[in-house]
């Protein structure tokens, strides 16, 4: 292993050599099991760069990157700089570690991984981290060198023994729960609900989009409990008072402890988005009820108007209108697909599907029924499934199907079946959607706007 790192290249190089757990079926199958003693020692080593900032954390099944990045945006309301980190990334792993809006550049990554070598040098020497465990010191480190006022982490699997879970958060965030991961989480929500309130912490109250009538609230309500922490929960202390849905996006009135925060227009689609943006909502709360952060509910529409995210619903092309989303439930699909209606009602409606084979593509295949026709592939990653499966799994369900093995030449069969005026989805994976904006010819640190402006799909 190298001493140090001079440039990309040798960064790259060096990467190449870590543990990526997000690409061995065996850690995804629960074979291989994880703790956070190596992270304990590193950020003791690097001097605790994850405590120089006020932290968010957010966990949950669905909507926590769309929660995070949110909470980010209205953070920035008054002008303080804040550091998002979120996972995985779509085109390229800047986009894992952002500050005020642009990704980390070379300087940010060569200076952060020579620190995180020179502690895994120190006696007695560390082994390197996990690309993931190398991304989340990274950003650590990339926030405390650029003075970031707040930092919003979002955990990449689970909770409790996830390798953000060594931050000391000022509020943590828990969306939802529902079955993920059950090899690693647990078989049960229960379970799973338990890992996650793992990231609850004495210091810092949590919010949940949990309903409290939910038989898993009771988990999250335990462990604020323990923790000596006030627990703040969608339907009881806060709700979606309002909900329209225009060409732009939604716009959303949310009721809160505190009062009623009106007219939030970001230009994202679909109702579930209302209960991650009334999540968001609530942590700013909470850190305005402990003076950590004191924007006006002005400040805040302005923060979030015409915000677009990557990857959620996301509009990247006109005739056909393509839709990306990263649904990959089959919940969050039957909601793509249902939002996807809404967006563009009686248009035909072609599903471009791809899944990986830990998550239940089976039961997603199903909810696709509802779709025109669906064409089914296999995203460029080692978990994906093979697109004849899916496609059976369609058909078996009562819906039309055809698979197409590559991931062009499945948007193309989408494309001529949806013709200039219908409507291609694509769901199933952040990696499937990964695919098709590189496809459509999509510029990866672009912002989603400008590309959908700045790109014409060609026929």
């Amino acid at each position: 292993m190298p001493r140090r790192v001079d440039d990309r290249a040798q960064l790259d190089a060096l990467l190449r050599t870590c543990t990526n757990y997000e690409k061995m079926p065996a850690f995804h199958a629960g074979r291989v099991r994880t703790d956070l003693e190596r992270m304990v020692a590193f950020v003791e080593r690097l001097e605790h760069p994850e405590r120089a900032s006020v932290v968010a954390h957010v966990t949950g099944t669905k909507g926590k990157g769309s929660t995070a990045a949110f909470v980010a945006r209205m953070l920035r309301a008054r002008g303080a700089s804040v550091g998002l980190h979120t996972s995985p990334h779509l085109e390229c792993m800047e986009e894992r570690i952002v500050v005020d809006d642009r990704p980390i550049d070379d300087i940010g990554l060569l200076a952060a991984t020579n620190a995180i070598l020179a502690a895994a040098d120190a006696p007695p020497p560390l082994e390197f981290p996990t690309f993931f465990e190398w991304a989340t010191l990274t950003a650590f480190l990339e926030f405390e060198r650029r003075a970031v006022r707040f930092a919003v982490h979002e955990v990449g699997l689970g909770g409790r023994l996830d390798a953000t879970n060594v931050v000391r958060p000022a509020v943590s965030i828990l969306t939802n729960v529902d079955l993920e991961h059950t090899a690693i989480l647990g078989s049960t929500r229960a379970e799973i609900a338990r890992e996650k309130s793992g990231i609850v912490k004495p210091g810092a109250p949590v919010v949940t989009a949990i309903a409290a009538s939910d038989p898993v609230f009771e988990v999250v309500d335990d462990a604020a409990r323990r923790a000596g922490v006030p627990l703040f929960a969608l339907g009881r202390d806060f709700a979606v008072e309002r909900l329209e849905h225009t060409e732009r996006g939604i716009v959303v009135d949310v009721r809160t402890w505190r009062g009623v925060v009106s007219g939030l227009a970001p230009s994202v689609h679909g109702a579930f988005q209302a209960d991650n943006l009334a999540a968001a909502v609530a942590a700013i709360e909470a850190l305005r009820d402990t003076q950590a952060f004191s924007a006006t509910n002005d400040e805040l529409r302005a923060a979030l108007a015409g915000v677009v995210l990557r990857g959620r619903l996301e509009i990247v092309r006109e005739r056909p209108t393509i839709i990306v989303d990263g649904a990959h439930t089959p919940q969050s699909v039957a909601l793509a697909l249902a939002a996807v209606a809404r967006i563009r009602p009686g248009r035909k409606t072609v599903v471009l599907f791809g899944m990986a084979a830990d998550k239940d593509w089976s039961s997603a295949a199903a909810k696709l029924v509802a779709a025109d026709v669906v064409v089914s592939t296999r995203y460029d990653h080692v978990r994906a499934v093979a697109a004849e499966p899916l496609a059976a799994a369609v058909v078996a369900a009562g819906g039309r199907a055809h698979a197409e093995a590559d991931a062009s030449a499945a948007l193309a069969r989408a494309v001529a079946e949806a013709g200039p005026d219908g409507v291609v989805c694509v769901v199933g994976s952040l990696y499937l959607v990964a695919d098709i904006r590189r496809a459509v010819g999509l510029d990866p640190r672009a912002e989603p706007a400008r590309n959908k402006e700045n790109v014409a799909w060609n026929t």
